[in-house]
């Protein structure tokens, strides 16, 4: 019985995980100039690789090596650029905080469950985060390379798939934040995992600019399917692959609930056994 109640209660987490993004969203409509500047650092990268792959370009053919042209690699950017840039501080999400202050026992009263509320209000501020960065990025990318032609059906596949990446990227963020709970610092942990992201995921390169023993090492990580697929799923003219990419990051997803629901299980008890 209080099985089927826990799992006819689901949809309601759900819609109550909903409006926290929703409420974050709108929250953070006050803090656009703010993004706006963070935005910088973006800028200064497209026009950087901009001016790398021309002179790249002088001496061997880059959409020969990449199946991009200079263009197409630049909005390929745009869109990595914009998925990790989004992503919380290297000092992970607000449980880490909330562990070493002790507020966590005071959170854990709230209506809706810890971790669905930190859902919510962490993908509603990268969602944010994202759709200032894909504009700006946008509007840069058509300064220095001008537009290329986007499928419709393409962008609305790679953003989809993004949204779903976002979700299955928080919960091994957040089951690394739950580590603090018995490691003082988990900056090196988020470090490293945002790296391995960088590195095997293809946010400068696109796989196909790999060694080919690299690229497939790294089409076999998860990495890629967090960053490589979205992004190549843009600049696509149509939306091959699509099914495959989300499946396995849905799966990515899942298989990070098993640490994510097994550290929070054994920290709520360290926070019953010594107060908060």
């Amino acid at each position: 019985m209080s099985a089927s109640s826990s799992l006819l209660g689901i949809p309601r987490l759900l819609r109550k995980t909903v409006a926290v993004a929703e409420v974050t969203v709108a929250s953070q409509l006050a803090y656009v100039g703010e993004q706006l500047v963070r935005t910088i650092f973006l800028v200064l990268i497209l026009y950087t690789f901009t001016q790398l792959w021309n002179a790249t370009n002088r001496f061997q053919d880059v959409e020969a090596v990449t199946g991009l042209s200079i263009a197409q690699l630049i909005w390929y950017l745009v869109f990595t650029e914009s998925i990790l840039l989004s992503a919380p501080g290297l000092r992970g999400t607000q449980v880490d905080e909330d562990v070493k202050s002790g507020d966590l026992a005071y959170r854990l009263a709230k209506p809706i469950p810890y971790p669905f509320f930190q859902l919510g209000a962490d993908v509603g501020s990268r969602v944010f985060r994202f759709a200032i960065n894909l504009v700006v990025g946008c509007l840069v990318a058509l300064v220095v390379v001008g537009p290329i032609r986007l499928s419709p059906l393409s962008v609305a596949a790679a953003v989809g798939l993004t949204l779903t990446v976002f979700v299955a990227d928080w919960v091994w963020i957040f089951s690394i934040s739950l580590l603090s709970f018995w490691v003082e610092d988990t900056f090196g942990l988020h470090l490293l995992y945002r790296r391995l992201l960088m590195l095997l995921g293809g946010m400068l390169l696109p796989l196909e600019a790999y060694p080919e023993w690299l690229a497939a090492i790294c089409r076999k990580l998860p990495f890629a399917y967090l960053v490589y697929h979205p992004s190549r799923l843009f600049v696509q003219h149509e939306p091959s692959g699509f099914g495959h990419a989300r499946l396995m990051v849905l799966l990515i997803g899942v298989v990070g609930l098993l640490p994510l629901w097994t550290l929070y299980r054994f920290g709520l008890r360290r926070v019953s056994a010594q107060g908060g």
